[in-house]
């Protein structure tokens, strides 16, 4: 007699294939099985019954090595956040002329948001996460996203002329909402992709919205907010990157 066959998982276009049979070792078959499913259901919807069915693991395994389903989900999170900073780690910022750093953080931001990965599924995840914030979020931003943040914000301060001590705004506010800006302008190319598309012809996305020509039109337009020319004067100063851009980096993925 035939013995039952296990229930196969069902899997979207987008996600990741199930785990490879010749992976052994448990976690990592946990992780890989996880990651899609937290990114097409969210972390409320995705059961850890349906991970381990694909892990092919008893379900008491998640417990057993990352204590709960939240556990999972946050060694997920982490192992994309390092995988990222891996691939493009956060520069050291006072070795440099300030504006020279700003233009390096301005790359590593863009180039951690334009990243594809192989998948799909973990730009996917981290977007959701932001939308939809779990307890993993506060870790996520102190471990990703808060030690560029705080190099952008002291990269912009060296920046700016001496500030009015007597105005709340320029003594609290100017340097996070310039930095802030910077984020948003990044953020912009990753999430706005499909209006741009409808927006901006296929030649001149081609040739002008790759990672080389973002960075230098956000860092001109930072350094003039900054009072340091104006930025079609500032964006001729700014000379393209002497590397080639990543293939898998651009506005057209």
């Amino acid at each position: 007699m035939q013995g039952k066959s296990r229930p196969s998982a069902r899997f979207d276009p987008f996600m990741a294939d199930p785990p490879e049979t010749s992976v052994t070792d448990p976690t990592q078959r946990l992780l890989a099985a996880a990651g899609p499913v937290f990114a097409e259901r969210g972390f409320d919807r995705a059961t850890v019954r349906e991970i381990a069915n694909i892990a092919d693991v008893n379900v008491a395994a998640v417990s057993y090595y990352f204590g709960d389903k939240m556990g999972l989900y946050r060694a997920v999170i982490t192992a994309i956040r390092e995988k990222r900073e891996r691939a493009y780690p956060t520069p050291v910022v006072g070795k440099e002329t300030p504006q020279q750093d700003l233009e390096l953080l301005i790359r590593t931001l863009l180039s951690r948001m334009l990243a594809a990965d192989e998948t799909g599924w973990e730009a996917m995840l981290m977007m959701r996460e932001m939308q939809h914030p779990t307890p993993a979020f506060e870790g996520m931003i102190r471990g990703y996203f808060r030690p560029l943040y705080d190099a952008l914000c002291k990269t912009i301060e060296s920046l700016l002329p001496p500030l009015d001590a007597k105005s709340s705004w320029q003594t609290d506010a100017l340097v996070p909402q310039l930095a802030l800006g910077v984020v948003g302008q990044c953020l912009h190319y990753r999430i706005g992709r499909p209006v741009m598309a409808h927006l901006i012809s296929p030649e001149v996305i081609e040739t002008h919205y790759g990672l080389d020509s973002l960075c230098r039109q956000i860092t001109a337009s930072t350094l003039a907010a900054c009072g340091d020319q104006n930025v079609i004067d500032q964006h001729k100063l700014l000379k393209p990157s002497p590397l080639n851009e990543p293939q898998d980096v651009s506005c057209q993925q």
